[in-house]
């Protein structure tokens, strides 16, 4: 479980004119909030914040939240994140408290290692889908799901069913759906096309 730590600072009050004065002082306002925890109305730097969903877990980065003049720590996962439509830039943030063993349901990115066998003749790499929806636990989320493609010829590839998940994560689908798949080189395809074509032709010459 890899988590980054946050200092914040209690803010006592709350309104439109309230936020922008703590934006003008170069922090923006969040709330921490969870099962069996009082809400709590704070602010945070938005720079460390920044840094830190733009890091490995991406947004699902996980949180050790302290609150300033105040004993102890929440382990927490952002929440309900606002940014300008124009700079990007944060503007809210809720960070929600769980504990280590808390059932979470989350999108995790693919991440596809290497370079297939197809690839290496020709082929071209699909991808149908670059996220999967799992659930897990804080003490097993996983930066990503990874898969290594070298192995994969042209013509196959792979479903959300069919790819390994670390201990403790379970992906979420309806269907089987298809994750990537990897193209057969166009010469060979088109042999393919000319080889059928042939025994079509075989095929009717036989009958007349």
């Amino acid at each position: 479980m890899e988590t980054v730590n946050i200092s914040v600072r209690p803010r006592y009050l709350a309104g439109t004119d309230i936020a922008k004065k703590i934006r003008r002082a170069g922090l923006i306002p969040a709330v921490i909030y969870g099962k069996g925890f009082e809400s709590r109305s704070v602010a945070v730097d938005p720079k460390p914040l920044t840094k830190a969903l733009n890091g490995n877990f991406g947004r699902n980065q996980l949180f050790r939240v302290s609150v300033v003049s105040e004993e102890g720590e929440h382990l927490a996962i952002a929440r309900q994140i606002a940014t300008h439509p124009v700079t990007r830039k944060l503007l809210h943030v809720d960070f929600f408290v769980v504990q280590p063993d808390t059932p979470l349901a989350l999108t995790v990115p693919l991440r596809l290692l290497g370079r297939s066998a197809g690839q290496k003749i020709g082929g071209r790499l699909n991808v149908m889908q670059r996220n999967i929806p799992v659930t897990c636990t804080p003490a097993t989320l996983p930066a990503a799901i990874e898969i290594d493609l070298t192995p994969f010829e042209g013509g196959q590839g792979m479903t959300v069913d069919e790819a390994h998940y670390p201990e403790g994560v379970k992906p979420v689908y309806r269907k089987a759906y298809r994750l990537f798949e990897v193209s057969r080189p166009k010469l060979e395809t088109e042999d393919v096309v000319e080889t059928a074509a042939e025994d079509d032709d075989a095929a009717e010459g036989a009958e007349a």
